[in-house]
């Protein structure tokens, strides 16, 4: 059971920060939206189907025993839950959705999400869950909406924190870890100077724009919105770092893991999940000894991002209330607690983040304890930071490839940005 869990906490990992798959099997039957069951009649069930991603076998006894709970205190609904694979959930769900076969409640992230909401496939949740929006933390809550509506209740998340070297920190004359990536910058600088080592690593702008106030899409939607002055001092910036040395290449292409980099003292700083810093420490337990968590590096926005998964309801499930009720159970408190205590992930619930499983870390010795209790603090300012626009991979993607092409190829920044909002009028163009 217990690798089972590590591979979850990989799977959690992946899936939100990167959409890479996982494996599941098959629980129920294919049923689509509402269905009757006990052979018809006044006294039938009302029969609701619920799709997970990747969650079975690892979880089945908690998924059972959250289902069975609801039936006891709902006799009158019978929930059947079907497990998908990663790989096939955007194919299935987009099929479902078209054929008017999607179940009941569906289990999303905000990718998928923004493209069956942008099919009119998903119920409006202001209206089915408004009463317990107050329950979540204001900023996870808000990556549900597409174009001001609310199509989900958030259920379990993940963001990043710092780990750090303090002995390389040291050896550079740092008695403590930065706050902010300019702060990063210029220790990086001093620490590459005096041990060798690299403080900060270059990877994908897209998230970058829009922690320090750079938005990526207008207000309205309609049109790129990153091609700024801001923008251009941004691209500039990091040109000048690279091109000074400042950050290794083989991490930028690809050509390195990171958490091996870290485990070997190459770098100082490693941004990532705190359910990934056990993988230094069987990497390196000496390394991972000399480490602390900090939190995220925080830029002018003020905010952190967070990866979230999401419940939705179907626009055509025949039983739409006892859907959404099934969806605020899963999602509570209680429920999304105990989910976090099997596994290394963020409840989106406020009350759940106050429990002592989270807050005892804060003057943990561990770095992975320190950085769960971080992370879960962070949740107060923690904010999707894409727009609720569906085709948002697209234009991260976009965004990125110019932003290399600045890097690699030595492409003026100005015409990088140019190019870029160019192709992504044309992605918005195509979903007007």
């Amino acid at each position: 059971m217990l690798n089972k869990i590590r591979l979850f906490v990989l799977f959690v990992a992946f899936a939100l920060f990167l959409s890479a798959c996982g494996g599941a099997s098959k629980q129920g039957g294919e049923s689509g939206a509402g269905g009757e069951s006990g052979g018809g009649g006044s006294g039938a069930k009302k029969e609701i189907t619920f799709w997970t991603i990747s969650l079975s076998p690892t979880f089945d006894d908690y998924i059972n025993g959250v289902i069975k709970a609801f039936e006891d205190q709902h006799p009158d609904v019978k929930v059947v839950w079907q497990d998908v694979p990663f790989d096939a959930v955007e194919q299935k769900t987009l099929t479902a959705a078209a054929s008017g076969k999607l179940a009941d409640v569906i289990n999303l992230n905000t990718d998928y999400l923004k493209k069956l909401a942008a099919l009119g496939a998903l119920a409006n949740m202001d209206e089915l869950a408004g009463d317990v929006k107050d329950q979540y933390f204001e900023g996870v809550w808000s990556a549900g909406e597409l174009k001001g509506v609310s199509y989900a209740i958030p259920w379990y998340l993940s963001n990043s924190v710092i780990l750090y070297n303090k002995e390389l920190l040291q050896k550079a004359g740092f008695d403590h870890p930065p706050k902010t990536e300019d702060e990063a910058w210029e220790m990086s600088k001093v620490i590459k100077e005096k041990t060798g080592a690299y403080g900060m690593t270059i990877g994908d702008i897209h998230l970058y724009l829009p922690l320090n106030g750079v938005k990526l899409v207008s207000d309205d939607y309609t049109k790129a919105a990153f091609n700024t002055p801001e923008a251009l001092e941004i691209f500039k910036k990091y040109k000048e770092r690279y091109d000074a040395g400042l950050a290794p290449e083989e991490l930028l292409l690809g050509q390195g893991k990171p958490q091996e980099w870290y485990a070997q003292e190459k770098i100082a700083f490693w941004g990532t999940g705190p359910q990934l810093f056990r993988q230094v420490k069987d990497l390196s337990p000496q390394v991972y000894e000399k480490s602390d968590a900090t939190g995220a590096l925080v830029g002018k926005s003020g905010k952190v991002h967070v990866a979230i998964m999401n419940i939705a309801v179907s626009e055509k499930s025949k039983y739409k209330k006892e859907a959404a009720e099934f969806a605020k159970f899963i999602t509570n408190a209680e429920n999304q607690l105990a989910f976090c205590k099997l596994t290394a992930i963020l409840p989106s619930v406020k009350k759940a983040a106050e429990d002592p499983f989270f807050t005892q870390g804060k003057d943990s010795k561990d770095p992975a304890e320190k950085g769960r209790y971080l992370a879960a603090k962070q949740l107060e300012y923690s904010e999707n930071m894409f727009p609720p626009v569906e085709n948002i991979s697209q234009i991260n993607k976009t965004i990125n490839e110019e932003f290399r092409k600045v890097l690699l190829q030595g492409k003026d920044p100005a015409k990088a940005l140019a190019d870029a909002e160019a192709e992504v009028n044309k992605l918005l163009a195509e979903k007007k």
